[in-house]
This record gives structure tokens, sequence and C-alpha cells, in this order.
């Protein structure tokens, strides 16, 4: 593998898109220290390391992907700042996820899968509010609660427009469990778009709260679903529903304590007031032959 990297070094100025697959990622340190020189790569938009350390399944492996003019592990002129695409799947801690989020502070798209499996790493040294002033879209994925819980508590986000977290986890509810909602306070995005939760802790109060910070939402998927929500989104004469603008609904669970008939209810009242948005499409991927229900 040495050799292949002494080679490639020979000729970085050609570089546009390099992938490298590695277990020990001392052997790539040296392509590391001459992306640290933008000159040195003038035509690299694309890089992604996908770094296994999985010997005997006891490590998880990490891929990082990124698009844009790059790259320099660290320092101050580091070229990780004209990123806007960052990918990390699963990374093995929340120091690795924080790290490549301090060097890129001009991203707009963050998508991270993560499977942190040793406890003393979920903490990162010095706790700190990271705001991404131009970040639009956060797709976050992790196995267990632990592996998100600490990246939640510590993004400003003011410019998000989509965001998706979901955990591995089986449906539980904790009451106290505001990370969602929390971040939405903090950040404020105006221009959210787009939701999606699942399988997250969340409270039904809790998801109403996070709805009320999200009065532009024109998509919504959550799991699971329940007829409490589903009532809230509901236009009624006496009040606005929740999500006023909502264009799009899906519901990913498998909808064991939905009742069908307040599905109904609730897109025929959006459809007969005229003071909002009708719905153009609802998804129930676990529903029979995967229904897709489209209001024209």
């Amino acid at each position: 593998m040495r050799n292949i990297v002494d080679l490639l070094l020979t000729c970085q100025h050609r570089w546009h898109t390099l992938e490298i697959s590695v277990n020990d990622l001392s052997v790539v340190q040296g392509l590391l220290d001459a992306m640290a020189n933008l000159d040195n790569a003038p035509l690299l938009r694309k890089f992604k390391l996908d770094f296994n350390t999985s010997e005997n399944g006891n490590y998880p492996s990490w891929k990082a992907s990124y698009t844009g003019l790059t790259l320099h592990p660290k320092g101050e002129h580091s070229g990780y700042t004209r990123l806007t695409d960052l990918k990390l799947l699963e990374c093995p801690s929340t120091e690795c996820i924080l790290w490549w989020i301090e060097q890129a502070p001009n991203l707009k798209t963050l998508n991270i899968s993560t499977k942190i499996q040793q406890p003393e790493h979920l903490q990162y040294p010095s706790p700190h509010v990271w705001k991404l002033s131009n970040l639009s879209k956060l797709d976050l994925f992790g196995f267990n609660l632990s592996d998100i819980e600490p990246l939640l508590a510590q993004l400003d986000l003011p410019k998000l427009t989509n965001l998706i977290v979901y955990t591995c986890m089986d449906d539980v509810v904790l009451d106290n469990w505001t990370y969602i909602e929390d971040l939405l306070s903090r950040s404020k995005p105006q221009a959210l778009k787009e939701l999606s939760l699942g399988s997250l802790p969340i409270s039904e109060d809790g998801i109403f709260n996070c709805l009320e910070k999200s009065p532009n939402l024109t998509y919504l998927g959550l799991d699971p679903m329940t007829n409490r929500i589903l009532n809230a989104l509901t236009a009624r004469k006496e009040r606005q529903p929740y999500c006023p603008v909502l264009k799009s609904l899906e519901i990913p669970g498998l909808m064991l304590d939905v009742d069908f008939r307040i599905i109904q209810g609730m897109v025929q009242s959006r459809l007969h007031d005229t003071r909002f948005k009708p719905l153009k499409k609802i998804t129930v991927p676990h529903a029979t032959n995967n229904a897709q229900i489209r209001v024209l």
C-alpha cells in the first residue's frame, strides 16, 4: 500500500477524484500531508477515505467523503474551510466527528452515521457549541442514543432547512429527552422545510414543541406516528393545525396504533379548508403495497 501511495504522490497535480480504503491511517498520512498545500492538488474536487479498523469485529469502520477544494488535516490555513459537503459513516467517536466539524465550518450538508462503542469517547474534551452558519442539511443516524446526543447538544444551525435524525433503538419515551427541541430552540432555523425523526425517545408533547418551532415545514416524517399527532395536523375551524403549509407526510413505522380514519379526516380537512395548503402526498412504506397516497 505504501508503494501505491508513493506512486500517487508523483501525480497529485492531476487528481480530480481520489478514493482510498485502508485499515491503517498512518499509511495515507503522506497523502494528507501533501494536501496541506492546496497547490499540490489544484484539480482535486472529491476525496474519500474509507478507514476500516474492524479487525476481529471489535471496532467499527468509518468513512469520510467530502466534495470541494481540499485539504489540510489541521492548522490555521486548513483547506477544509472550503468544504461544503461532509459525510462520515460509522465514525467511532464523538471527538472524531467534532474534529471534522471544527475543521470545516462552512459546510452546507452534513451526513453522519455513528456507532460509538467506547463510552469514554462520548465527551468532547472541551464542551463547546459549534455554530455552522451555512449548514442547511443535517442527516444524523446513530445506532444508540449515546451516539447522537453529544452531537445534538453541541450544534447551532441557524440556516437549517432539512433535518433527519434516526436511531436503531426500540420505541421508548423519555419525558426529559429534549435534544431535538433544544437544537431547534438554540438554532432558530426560520427556513426549516423538512423534518424526519425516527426511533427517538421524544414524547408527543416534545414533537408538538418541535412542530411549533417549525411553522414552515413542507415535509414531515415521524416514526412512530400517533393518532394525537395526526389530530394536531388536522385543520379545524376553532384552531390552526400544526404545519399549515405541509405538502408531504411520511409515516415510516408499522402504524400499529394509528387509525386510518384519522388520516383520512386530516387529509380531507386540509383539502376543504382554503386557509391552508392541501397535502399533496402521504407515504406509508409499511402499509399494504407500500401505500402512497397522492391528493390531486
